[in-house]
């Protein structure tokens, strides 16, 4: 019998992310991934058999947290452990569902995040994790920080449902289509992360700073640059199970018509190009602040400066973590 071929191919040079703050490893990354785990262990043992609950206990989803949020207090801190706990469990769950299914799931969620008295009488444990998601936490955000996470997670878990639609029917988007499907639901809900950055960094940005266009350019890149690392560093974990066209890498092979190193070297270039909207987007907000015509107007602008700055730290944590991260080298495993 004649071998099997192996196909092999070299990462982007992700070191370009040292160009970023590098705040460290959050002081109360233990204690907070304690309270963490207890809380969000009473949904993930009822739904996940005992492999699933194996591979969780391996997996360290809260490091991600402390290396993107290095300087929160230890309450923030265990609020964004715990947002990324259930947007990874979401993610689990809708990865086994087929796509309507996963938009009736995506439907209960964010109704339950809206409405504190919705029930729908299922056991769903998901609905339970945002419920007391929104008790403990979200009540303490400001009114346009509240309004955005609840659309970005309206958005971030019908994106969810769209892709399990089209990875049942093995479509591959345009590249601007993945983008702007990658962008709602960010892997595992980036902006709803963002917006916690804001809530616990004691700032409430007024919507007219999300619509300006230079915060906007560097917000968005910095969502893009998340997104596209995780993709590079889970090609094959996807490719195993059976996920591959959920995955910048097999997006730009079809649309470029080139092989697996080409397609890497192409997301690397795009990495490269966003990284440099981030940073221009920072230095445009920073020259606002300093030619403020008032101190309100200052102010506003160095809030939107703080909020650039929360950003890249969870850009060059999450590059930290994925490249290493158990997650993304593990089998697929379902929900068994």
């Amino acid at each position: 019998m004649g071998r099997a071929t192996v196909l092999t191919f070299t990462l982007p040079d992700l070191e370009m992310f040292s160009a970023l703050p590098d705040g460290g490893i959050n002081p109360h990354h233990e204690m907070a991934r304690q309270e963490s785990r207890r809380w969000v262990a009473q949904y993930t043992n009822v739904t996940f058999g005992p492999k699933m609950k194996a591979f969780y206990e391996k997996c360290e989803f809260e490091l991600s947290s402390s290396y993107c949020y290095p300087q929160l207090d230890r309450e923030g801190l265990r609020a964004v452990m715990d947002l990324v706990n259930i947007l990874w469990f979401a993610d689990e769950v809708t990865d086994a569902e087929t796509g309507s299914g996963a938009s009736r799931t995506a439907e209960t969620v964010c109704r339950t995040l809206r409405d504190p008295e919705y029930n729908d009488g299922t056991p769903l444990c998901l609905t339970g994790t945002f419920c007391s998601f929104r008790i403990n936490h979200l009540s303490k955000a400001g009114p346009e920080t509240s309004r955005r996470f609840m659309e970005h997670c309206h958005e971030t878990f019908f994106a969810f449902s769209e892709e399990a639609e089209l990875r049942a029917q093995g479509e591959v988007l345009s590249i601007a289509g993945y983008l702007s499907l990658r962008k709602r639901n960010g892997r595992g809900g980036v902006r709803p992360c963002f917006d916690l950055a804001e809530c616990f960094l004691d700032m409430d940005l007024p919507d007219c700073v999300h619509r300006l266009e230079i915060f906007r350019r560097g917000h968005d890149a910095a969502v893009d640059l998340v997104g596209l690392a995780n993709d590079l560093y889970s090609y094959n974990v996807q490719q195993a199970r059976g996920y591959g066209t959920s995955n910048i890498v097999t997006v730009v092979m079809k649309a470029r018509k080139i092989g697996l190193q080409e397609a890497s070297d192409y997301v690397g270039c795009l990495c490269k190009t966003l990284l440099s909207n981030l940073q221009e987007s920072q230095r445009a907000i920073e020259d606002l602040a300093r030619d403020a015509k008032d101190e309100d107007s200052a102010n506003t602008f160095r809030d939107a400066l703080r909020a650039l700055e929360a950003y890249s730290h969870w850009v060059r944590g999450n590059a930290i973590d994925v490249a290493g991260s158990a997650r993304l080298k593990a089998p697929g495993l379902g929900l068994a």
